[in-house]
C-alpha cells in the first residue's frame, strides 16, 4: 500500500468514535449527576458566538485550506487521516478562535444581563447562561479539536 493513501481500519474507527462519545458522555453526565439539567447548557446566542467566532475566524485566515479541512476532520473523527501540517495548524487555530469566541460570549451576555436588572429574580439564570459560552468553548477546543489536532499529526502505522 501507498504510504500516502489511507487505510480502514476498524478497530480504529470504533476507538475514535467511542473516545469522542465517551468525552463528551462523561463531561454531560458528570454534569446531570451534580445536578444539571441538560437543557440549561443550551443557549443559542452563546453557542452561535462561539461557533461563528471558530468557523469565520477560521475561514478567514485559513481560507481554502479550511474549506478542503472540513470535510477532512468530520472523517477523521472515525477513520485514522493522513498526517497534514496544515490541518494541524488549523486545530491550533480552532482553538484559539474557540476560547476567543466563549470569552466573548460571556462578556456579551453579562453586558445583556447587567443592561437589564429589572427582572433581577432571572439573573442567575442569565448568568449562568452566559457561563455555557465557555463551556461550549471548552468542549470543542479541548474535546474536539485537540483531538483532531492529534489525529492529523498521527505517523501512519503499519
Amino acid at each position: 500500500m501507498n504510504e500516502n493513501e489511507s487505510s480502514f481500519d476498524l478497530t480504529d474507527s470504533i476507538l475514535r468514535i467511542l473516545g469522542i462519545i465517551g468525552f463528551f458522555t462523561t463531561v454531560l453526565a458528570g454534569f446531570v449527576l451534580a445536578g444539571g439539567n441538560l437543557l440549561n447548557l443550551i443557549h443559542p446566542p452563546e453557542i452561535i458566538i462561539v461557533v461563528g467566532t471558530t468557523c469565520f475566524g477560521l475561514l478567514c485566515t485559513h481560507r481554502k485550506q479550511f474549506l478542503v479541512y472540513l470535510p477532512k476532520a468530520l472523517l477523521a473523527c472515525v477513520q485514522k487521516p493522513l498526517p497534514n501540517r496544515e490541518f494541524c495548524q488549523i486545530c491550533d487555530s480552532a482553538r484559539s478562535y474557540a476560547a476567543v469566541g466563549g470569552g466573548m460570549a460571556v462578556i456579551l451576555s453579562l453586558i445583556c444581563t447587567m443592561s437589564n436588572l429589572e427582572h433581577r429574580e432571572q439573573v442567575g439564570l442569565r448568568v449562568a447562561a452566559a457561563m455555557s459560552g465557555v463551556f461550549v468553548a471548552m468542549l470543542l477546543s479541548q474535546g474536539l479539536f485537540v483531538y483532531l489536532r492529534y489525529s492529523f499529526s498521527e505517523k501512519a502505522s503499519g
